[in-house]
């Protein structure tokens, strides 16, 4: 399940951009330095705490310059691949290597200086998870193999035609999405030096702000999803995890929606575990939330919190939110996948069905 949901973001966002298009992108390599501190975010990791990783990025950029692009959010973004090494300088977490896909709105604070923003997911390697025998201490990681994410916000500063440099603060984690047990996840926060080489340099055209013309009417939107997980440290059974939910949300903006709705579902590890502890309340949740999604082009970047109006049990906060992305794929519907988390901690991740009315 979580393989799936990952190949399918990173299908998803191949197909929306290359396609065609009349004005070519702008194709840059570059690499980055990053230094940082972990952080350790509950009283499971304080052996984490104190530790300073560090690591190497390599990218491939490329900057969409349409007119298209730009008048969908007034800047001319970037996307591309990025290849990472990280050192946490920590025997229990070890080393790991990341390959992720990257989205980065670039805003122009002048012509030689831009503000960016930028999201990557993609897959973690990870040299020494959780191991009964080996490495009990692990409680961040249990597979060697995990989802990984990064939030960064900068500048980019135009030396040349050529060069670019870069900084940036980054946010960065890694999570097996609740698959399986320890799942604390590794946080840690590092800034970044690095350049960009253009290989072919293209003058970036300086296009006119144009008013933005919401649309007057509330989005109506049904969803289901799918997901699994296990039940517990050490189990391998896998339990299915299935609900259906409704939502409205309004645009405000070129890259601004808000909305709210609400989800029920069926939790099979969570009826596990209520077996386990032999306790006869049930494994059906019911809530609702209200969030904001970033809107660019066919995507959107969805982030909700949420309060259980039903939780029978008391394995998991009375509060919720999730972290999505969603692209659509013909008119009205939409496919993407979900991380659900109470407080620190990953419930599952899923995958999900939209149509929107």
């Amino acid at each position: 399940m979580r393989c799936t949901a990952w190949i399918l973001a990173f299908c998803i966002f191949h197909k929306a951009f290359t396609q065609n298009d009349s004005t070519k992108s702008i194709f840059r390599l570059g690499g980055q330095l990053h230094y940082g501190t972990i952080f350790a975010h509950s009283p499971e990791v304080e052996n984490t705490a104190g530790s300073y990783p560090w690591g190497l990025q390599l990218e491939a950029n490329w900057q969409k310059i349409s007119e298209k692009v730009w008048q969908n959010c007034l800047c001319y973004p970037q996307s591309g691949l990025v290849f990472s090494y990280y050192n946490y300088d920590n025997a229990v977490l070890g080393h790991s290597l990341q390959v992720g896909y990257f989205l980065e709105p670039t805003f122009y604070l002048s012509k030689r200086l831009q503000f960016t923003l930028r999201g990557i997911a993609g897959f973690s390697y990870l040299t020494n998870p959780f191991d009964s025998i080996k490495n009990p201490n692990n409680r961040s990681y249990s597979l060697p193999m995990s989802a990984y994410l990064n939030v960064a916000g900068g500048l980019q500063v135009r030396v040349n035609k050529f060069w670019h440099f870069q900084w940036q603060i980054n946010y960065q984690h890694i999570s097996n999405g609740g698959i399986k047990d320890p799942n604390k996840g590794i946080n840690w926060i590092t800034t970044s030096v690095g350049l960009l080489y253009t290989l072919h340099p293209f003058e970036i055209p300086q296009r006119p702000k144009t008013p933005f013309q919401p649309h007057p009417e509330w989005e109506r939107e049904a969803f289901l999803f799918l997901s699994n997980k296990g039940a517990g440290v050490g189990q391998k059974e896998r339990f299915m995890i299935f609900g259906v939910g409704g939502q409205l949300h309004k645009q405000i903006g070129r890259l601004s929606i808000v909305g709210g709705g609400t989800e029920v579902y069926w939790d099979g590890s969570l009826q596990e575990r209520i077996r386990q502890a032999n306790l006869s309340q049930n494994a059906w949740r019911w809530g609702v939330f209200a969030g904001h999604q970033f809107a660019l082009g066919r995507f959107r970047f969805t982030q909700h919190l949420g309060l259980y109006l039903y939780n029978d049990t008391d394995f998991f906060h009375w509060w919720y939110h999730r972290w999505g992305l969603t692209y659509q794929v013909w008119q009205k519907w939409k496919v993407g996948f979900s991380m659900k988390a109470h407080r620190h901690i990953a419930n599952f991740l899923d995958i999900r069905l939209l149509k929107s009315f």
